[in-house]
């Protein structure tokens, strides 16, 4: 496989096409050059016993196979769990499953529309960018129709303050139409995110930046006019619509009953321009199939005690980028499973949950099973596992390249995306210590890993670094992290990004099975021999 190929420090819009041809495609054959031999590694690992470049990306290119979008509840998220648990039973892991039961919601953009009629008689079409996930659904249904309200201004207090002044009449006939800037999303946050503790390579990537639709919401104006008007427009203003195309948020909402669609910065324009003057009718013909079924796997291979080493990711979600930490989990499993027995100080529990991002529609009472998944669900689920903890690695979104809006382009910039490993805040400068040290020996090349103290969006791992368990959670951090493509992103993933990242996770796993309580908690030292033997 051609590798990538640097891109340029300050890089232009035609640098940037200029890498489009060097992103690595999963399917090729893969080969992972060390470019650190002869480096010591954690003592005890045998980087032969990992999964290989070439077996991450036949695993990749399954779970794109299974259906690239694999929401809680379709059949192509059902397909996934079953493969994640015949593969763990293989290696000799005692299967659990918790059954959970939902109304699952599934869309593409073709099933959406915005057509325009102004009073002049034209006529006109808006793209759609992308659907707001479990809002109203029109399929089978007559389209939702009114008259375009554009919003002045921006944000929740624009949204009610129009709601407020708005006859409830004319609201009530209204297709309300908000432009959604990014930026006002990336500054919600008062205080600048805390400084790193460590990161792989001692040099990292250059950050090229650009506008990410990854950050974005509208929750929050769902529930100002929900019940208070026809239908909801919802614009992205200052990115293009190609980068917002697809965008899969806000996601685990619960079941709403008002249609919302999303447009881009013209859209915006154009309906501004005519709002009080024309007719709108839109329609979101989501497929929505009651009593849907979504399994939690958990999968347990004994070791010589009780204690665990718990490790944790999601199994549900927009793409193959997103929700593939299950196969990150596996693979750091089929480690541990060519450990013999009598080698194996803690027993290996791996949590594969679903409902990730469909946690409204599974707690709901009515429709769904009125119960938490994800992995507080695991954690509720199985008590007594939970309280054997001793230390946890959560993994997700992984082996990503760097993909931006550069002058309205979306484009590769040749680069791994960033990837966040997020400690627990307790007994981070140890977990720190233990990320860096498993970094040893891995070329790198393919990746572009801080260890970031937790900050923002928690994640999987946040359930239980909350508990104050000692361990580290990985996050990658690709703008195309909610893009419910359905070509999917296969194109934009590196299968020797996410080997880095397994063989990371891995070394942690096998520190995390030989050091002692204290030592994970930073009440006692970690030598260099520990480490390294």
């Amino acid at each position: 496989m051609k590798l990538p190929c640097p891109a340029p420090m300050n890089p232009t819009r035609r640098d940037l096409l200029r890498t489009a041809g060097a992103i690595p495609f999963v399917g090729a054959a893969a080969t992972l050059i060390a470019a650190t031999d002869g480096q010591r590694q954690i003592a005890g690992y045998q980087p032969s016993q990992l999964p290989s470049v070439e077996q991450l990306g036949k695993w990749l290119r399954q779970l794109h196979e299974f259906g690239p979008i694999r929401m809680t509840g379709t059949p192509q998220c059902r397909a996934f769990e079953e493969f994640l648990a015949t593969q763990f039973a293989g290696l000799g892991f005692t299967v659990e499953r918790d059954q959970f039961r939902l109304t699952s919601w599934e869309c593409r953009i073709t099933d959406c529309s915005i057509s325009i009629t102004e009073d002049g008689g034209a006529t006109k079409t808006v793209e759609v960018v992308a659907y707001y996930p479990f809002g109203g659904s029109t399929r089978g249904k007559a389209a939702a129709t009114g008259r375009v309200l554009y919003v002045p201004g921006t944000g929740v207090d624009a949204a009610k303050a129009l709601a407020e002044a708005t006859p409830a009449d004319a609201l009530a006939n209204s297709i309300v139409v908000m432009d959604m800037p990014l930026i006002r999303s990336a500054r919600r946050a008062t205080t600048a995110p805390p400084a790193p503790l460590g990161h792989f390579p001692e040099k990292l990537p250059p950050h090229v930046g650009g506008p990410s639709p990854s950050g974005q919401s509208g929750r929050e104006i769902m529930e100002v006019f929900e019940h208070r008007c026809k239908g909801l427009i919802m614009c992205y203003t200052d990115v293009s619509n190609d980068t917002a195309r697809h965008n899969y948020l806000p996601f685990s909402d619960k079941h709403r009953t008002l249609p919302a669609i999303w447009t881009g910065a013209e859209g915006s324009a154009y309906l501004k321009s005519i709002s009080g003057k024309a007719t709108a009718t839109i329609r979101c013909d989501a497929k929505l199939t009651p009593d849907s079924r979504a399994d939690t796997i958990l999968a347990t291979l004994k070791g010589q005690s009780d204690e665990v080493v718990f490790l944790t990711t999601q199994t549900d979600g927009p793409n193959e980028c997103n929700e593939n930490g299950g196969l990150g989990v596996l693979a750091v499993a089929t480690y541990w499973s060519k450990i013999p027995a009598e080698q194996r100080r803690r027993t290996l529990v791996c949590s594969l949950p679903t409902a990730h991002y469909a946690m409204g529609a599974v707690m709901d009472k009515e429709t769904g099973s009125g119960r938490r998944g994800g992995t507080r669900g695991v954690l509720e689920k199985w008590p007594d596992m939970a309280k054997r903890i001793v230390a946890q690695i959560a993994m997700e979104q992984m082996g990503a390249m760097d993909w931006v809006d550069m002058n309205g382009t979306y484009a590769p910039t040749g680069h791994v995306a960033p990837e966040r490993w997020i400690p627990t805040p307790a007994t981070q400068e140890t977990s720190a210590k233990m990320f860096l040290a498993a970094t040893v020996g891995e070329d790198p090349r393919y990746s572009n890993a801080t260890v970031t103290p937790e900050f923002g969006a928690p994640g999987e791992g946040g359930s239980v670094r909350a508990l104050g368990l000692p361990g580290i959670g990985l996050m990658g951090q690709p703008t195309y992290f909610f893009r419910a493509d359905p070509a999917g992103v296969i194109d934009k993933l590196n299968p020797a990004v996410m080997h880095n990242q397994v063989a990371f996770a891995t070394k942690m796993s096998l520190l995390m099975d030989r050091l002692t309580p204290d030592q994970l908690h930073g009440k006692a030292p970690i030598t260099d021999f520990d480490l390294f033997g």
